[in-house]
Order: structure tokens, then sequence, then C-alpha cells
């Protein structure tokens, strides 16, 4: 009832709930998409601790970020509510304002690679190199504030309007696939870009199914699914032999892989984290953990075209052959452009193929 008739405020709160389970939080996103409900990025000047709402839309809350505690979260909180304070207006406003013993240089750091300071004006990879800099300096201001000093950077009342703005250093800007990656190493998802988006309508054309799809297949169901692979760990059997398990996900969520002795022999020099590959397997169904695959192949993405692409073959037999034929095929296929090799098969009488 609540998710039918308050369904943004039902999807915060279960998001807040399971803020601490990242892959909880993949598959609760996928399902707010698939309702219209926006997701807006974590922000230092509007995000809560928790997911809350903002017009309509859910804000992901600072406590979903990695490596910034509580304490840190609520010295944000206290500086941008704080009388005649309002929002920050820049990386050092940051610095300056917030609670110096919490906000240290891997809070900072993180909240950007979050995406969290993207507000404040500055590219990421700029805000990232020079969080050391604009800590480093607020320090400084607050020493000379407590000797009763001016500083370079203003005098004690004055507002961040007046106060000069110490330049962050130059550095290169995040690609689109840097940008995702440290996204997901802080949040434990990726946010603005999944790494998989542009790639969507191929993985769909390799895959038989979608992470979404298995926990309602039977146990035993043999599957291809196109996805990331993450969290990859060794794991020794009895018997010595090195095995493994890991994550993989795809746009519509994650699920745990086993990958037995023989498998992982065969694909442990290359199989890293991040990697995008293509998995054939059979799922498992627990009781206690729901769905699992144990897999049989994986690919990485260049082999699994050569293998897998789908292809079109079309007989005829010899005695039906005609121009006006060929012309009717030529002008469905030319009205279908995409990228599957298309194979005629020419049967002559005497049931030999062309």
């Amino acid at each position: 009832w609540l998710k039918a008739h308050h369904p943004a405020e039902f999807m915060a709160a279960t998001l807040t709930s399971e803020m601490s389970d990242s892959s909880r939080i993949v598959t609760l996103i996928v399902e707010c998409r698939r309702m219209g409900l926006a997701i807006l990025p974590p922000d230092v000047n509007r995000s809560e601790w928790r997911f809350s709402i903002e017009d309509g839309a859910i804000r992901v809350g600072l406590g979903a970020v990695r490596n910034v505690g509580q304490g840190a979260i609520e010295g944000l909180l206290a500086a941008r509510a704080g009388e005649g304070a309002g929002p920050f207006r820049d990386l050092f406003a940051v610095a300056r304002r917030a609670d110096s013993r919490t906000l240290n240089r891997r809070v900072l750091e993180s909240l950007v690679a979050a995406g969290a300071c993207d507000a404040l004006g500055e590219e990421r990879g700029r805000m990232s190199a020079g969080a050391g800099r604009v800590l480093e300096q607020a320090a400084a201001l607050h020493r000379d504030r407590e000797r009763g000093q001016s500083s370079l950077f203003g005098d004690e009342g004055q507002d961040d309007a007046l106060l000069t703005v110490p330049e962050l250093p130059p550095a290169p800007a995040w690609t689109a696939r840097e940008r995702s990656a440290k996204e997901k190493e802080v949040l434990g998802f990726y946010f603005s870009e999944h790494p998989l988006q542009p790639l969507r309508r191929e993985l769909e054309r390799l895959a038989t199914h979608a992470v979404s799809d298995l926990a309602q297949q039977p146990h035993g169901t043999e599957v291809r699914i196109g996805g990331v692979l993450g969290e990859l760990r060794g794991i020794n059997t009895r018997s010595g032999k090195l095995m493994a398990a890991a994550m993989l996900e795809d746009l519509t969520g994650r699920i745990e892989c086993t990958l037995f002795p023989d498998l992982y022999e065969q694909v442990r020099p290359w199989l890293v984290e991040d990697e995008i590959v293509v998995i054939s397997g059979r799922v498992e169904i627990r009781e206690d953990r729901g769905a699992r695959l144990v897999l049989t192949e994986v690919r990485r993405l260049d082999d699994a075209r050569a293998v897998w692409s789908p292809t079109l073959h079309i007989e005829v037999a010899a005695e039906n052959l005609s121009v006006g034929w060929l012309e009717e095929v030529d002008e469905v296929l030319s009205a279908h452009p995409g990228d599957s090799e298309v194979y005629l098969h020419l049967l002559l009488p005497n049931r030999e193929r062309k």
C-alpha cells in the first residue's frame, strides 16, 4: 500500500534501511527507475544523512558514502544549517566551515568521488587533487583566527563572498570511466554512468537473461549474461586447489558467481575486477540466500562477440531462386540494418549446399 500510494517516501525509507548493503541498493535503484522515480546524486548542500525526498525525486544520503562517518556528516549538516551560514560556495568553504576534527582528506576525497561536491563548480579531478591543499589552508586560517591574527584569506567576520578562495591545482579531468569507477569505490554502485550503458543493446543480443530474471528461474536453468565483474576473491578448496567467488553486475542487479578450480585456472591470468565479460552458467536456488550462478564459461567481451554474436541463416532451394526473390530479401534486410552477419544457403538439386 505504501509503495503504491507513497512510492518516493517508501523507496527512500527502504534505501535508507539497506544503506550498508550495496548489492541491495543496486536492486532498489533499478526498481526506483522502473517506477519512474528520479534518483539524485549525493550533494553536500542538499543531502541529509539518509535518503531524502526532493521535489518528488530521491536524493542519495551522505550516509551512503563510504569513508564518511556519522561525525563528519553531522559536522557538515551543522555547518550548513548554522545561523546565517547557508550552502557551501566552494570546496574551501567546506574545509573551512566543517568540523576539522572529523573532516579529513580521506573524507573530502570520498565526497568528491561520490559526486557530492559537483555543485561547487569545479571538476572532480581538480577537486580531488586539491583536497589536501584546501584542508591545509583552512587549518592555517583557523590557527590564525585562534591567535587573533588576520589571514591572507580574509579576516574574522568575513563571509564566504569576501574571502579569497585558494586556487585548486591543475589536474587532468577524470574520464567518464574514471568517474564511474570512483563512484563504485565510494558508493558501492555506479551512479552517473554505468560502464555497461553504452553496451546495453549489444549485451542484450549476446545474453539470454538479465540478472533480475534469475530469481524466477528454475534450479539448474542454463543462462548467458553480460556484465561487469566485481569483488573477485580466491578460495582454497580442501584438496588445495584454488577456486573463486565473484559478483557479476548488469544493468538490472548483481548476483554471486562461483568459479570451480578447472574454470578458474583457465581464466585466472586475465580475470580482474571491473572486467566486462559474458558468462555462461547454471542457476542455483538456495533457500537461505536466493539465487547464485555456477559458471561454466567466462569470456571477454571481444571473444564473446566472435563466439556468440547472433547470425541469420537463410536457406533456399535452387529451383525457387529468382531475381525477384533476392530483391525481396534485400529489401527486408536493408530495412532492418544491424551488426549480425547474414548467410544465404543455396540447396542444389543434388543436395549439395553453397
